[in-house]
């Protein structure tokens, strides 16, 4: 009878140290798996251009001051997921070389009622090659449309996240009417290209 107690005990102990051992097994994975969540914001080096055409020569428009960030995943130096990300671009710190094409660009996207463009993340997808599939809400002068765009990606030895991509959007979508200049003598192109360079670190 007193083995029989024993060996009762022992298997208590047993299994006590077992689901011990398990809930903190559990605990430090679930520690790892928040410290590998991280919200990454925009710095230095970052840009958009913006590119388009015209019947007398290209333009384009630059700006490097502008918000983003996100929250991405990243275990044993390789990124697993991005669950957010939001970009809010100021449309007037889109700059060209010509005073006269940054005030019509403005006027043209309606800065005094829009001043922002915007795009919020709802789905990405990490691809092979380091590229990564973002489908969000692209909003330009008031207007939002759903929009997919791709980019590839580096993971920097100092941590930084480098995106980088372009994409061509037609001004009509987004019921902007392509800006002119000299009473019509110079008419732009409804397309233009976005060009993204996002440098985003913790």
């Amino acid at each position: 009878m007193k083995n029989s107690n024993n060996n009762k005990s022992s298997i208590l102990r047993n299994s006590v140290r077992a689901f011990a051992l398990l809930m903190v097994m559990a605990i430090v994975s679930f520690s790892q798996g928040l410290q590998a969540q991280s919200i990454y914001k925009i710095s230095a080096g970052s840009q958009i251009k913006v590119s388009g055409t015209s019947n007398l020569h290209d333009w384009n428009m630059l700006a490097s001051s502008f918000q983003c960030e996100g929250d991405f995943t990243v275990k044993n130096g390789q990124l697993q997921e991005i669950s957010s990300l939001n970009f809010a671009l100021p449309v007037t710190n889109l700059k060209s070389k010509e005073d006269l094409m940054n005030t019509r660009a403005y006027k043209t996207l309606k800065s005094d009622q829009f001043n922002k463009i915007t795009f919020k993340l709802t789905e990405a997808t990490l691809m092979p090659q380091q590229k990564i599939k973002a489908i969000g809400i692209l909003n330009i002068a008031g207007v939002a449309k759903q929009v997919v765009l791709q980019t590839s990606y580096i993971l920097n030895s100092d941590g930084v996240i480098t995106c980088k991509g372009s994409e061509t959007i037609k001004m009509s979508d987004f019921q902007i009417k392509a800006p002119s200049f000299m009473m019509g003598a110079l008419k732009t192109g409804n397309e233009v290209i976005i060009d993204i360079l996002l440098k985003l670190k913790k």
